[in-house]
């Protein structure tokens, strides 16, 4: 996208427990800088660094239409930490490398961080689920058959026997009920340090399942 561009849908907000925006994504996601709330004066850190957020334009999403010209663009903000690894999750379950113009985003409130600091403005909880646009591009045509050979003459020696296929390799058995592709994006969230509720919501895994997988005992 280009830096000048700008992204003119309303702002989502999660006002309540629940709360869920899923859309396409309309331009890839830029930095900016956040303001401070209730006004349009930047935002910075007690360090004097200037405080970021990644706004993600989309369209085409499930937000009720406040009026006859709201077309559905909405932009989202992402400023927490708890939002930011909840997409990269579901961006890493996805088995993409980041989000693409075109594909899906949803984005769910889910609670709030019981031992947040702030009781009265506790830090809220997100999952998500990303999926990748369709490439729509056409499936190359099948390489012609090669044509068969003439039938040997009579007489002619038979042809020699081919050779018993290699016997398959050894599969290291799976939970039961996880299929090695679950499997296998299971551990690429582990290792990045993805929570068990972020992984069983990205992947469809129970708690057990995810506790199996990350400890090897199965």
């Amino acid at each position: 996208m280009s830096l000048f561009a700008t992204s003119t849908g309303k702002g989502v907000k999660f006002n309540e427990i629940g709360a869920r925006i899923t859309g396409k994504i309309a331009q890839l996601p830029f930095e900016k800088q956040a303001t401070k709330f209730g006004s349009q004066e930047p935002d910075y850190w007690p360090n004097g660094d200037p405080k970021m957020q990644v706004v993600v334009p989309l369209t085409e999403t499930n937000a009720p239409r406040e009026d006859g010209n709201d077309d559905g663009d909405r932009t989202l903000y992402v400023s927490s930490t708890a939002m930011k690894k909840a997409i990269f999750a579901a961006i890493s379950a996805a088995g993409a490398q980041d989000v693409q113009v075109g594909g899906t985003l949803t984005v769910q409130y889910t609670g709030n961080d019981p031992a947040s600091q702030n009781p009265a403005n506790p830090k809220k909880l997100y999952q998500a689920q990303y999926s990748p646009p369709a490439t729509g591009l056409a499936q190359p045509a099948a390489a012609p058959a090669a044509p068969q050979a003439a039938p040997a003459p009579q007489g002619a020696p038979a042809p020699a026997p081919q050779a018993a296929p290699a016997p398959a390799a050894f599969a290291p058995s799976l939970p039961v009920g996880v299929t090695q592709e679950q499997y296998d994006k299971a551990k690429q969230l582990l290792a990045i340090g993805s929570e068990s509720a972020l992984i069983q919501t990205a992947l469809g895994l129970t708690a057990e399942q995810v506790q199996h997988i990350a400890a090897g005992t199965f």
